[in-house]
């Protein structure tokens, strides 16, 4: 299944996209309220390409939990920074690096397991 391949590797570039862009934004860049949006980039992913093609698999609907999550804590982050509390914002990083890691965990997983059934 070359398409889930292409579908998931989407994901994934968009997933770190965001987690870039959070870091960016902690570190002096602009917040940009369409991205962090249900409008942005991997949202959009996971109300076109995921809720289509996927929806029947239940690690989608557990990553796009996950992103909400990230989300969440990604505008809490912002926030924070722009209160002047840069050393908190930053701090707050490792949570986003946590629930990065179980997004990308779980991606691979669920790549996997549909590459495994097609073979």
């Amino acid at each position: 299944m070359e398409l889930a391949k292409i579908d998931f590797q989407q994901l994934r570039v968009k997933h770190i996209f965001f987690k870039t862009k959070v870091r960016a934004l902690l570190y002096g860049g602009t917040f940009d309220e369409n991205f962090f949006s249900p409008k942005g980039l991997v949202s959009s992913w996971f109300d076109s390409v995921g809720s289509v093609r996927y929806a029947k698999e239940p690690e989608i609907r557990e990553l796009a939990k996950i992103h909400h999550n990230l989300n969440i804590a990604a505008t809490a982050l912002v926030r924070q920074y722009n209160n002047g509390q840069i050393d908190q914002a930053h701090e707050g990083l490792k949570g986003i690096d946590l629930l990065s890691d179980q997004f990308l965990t779980l991606l691979t997983q669920v790549e996997q397991r549909l590459s495994a059934s097609i073979s």
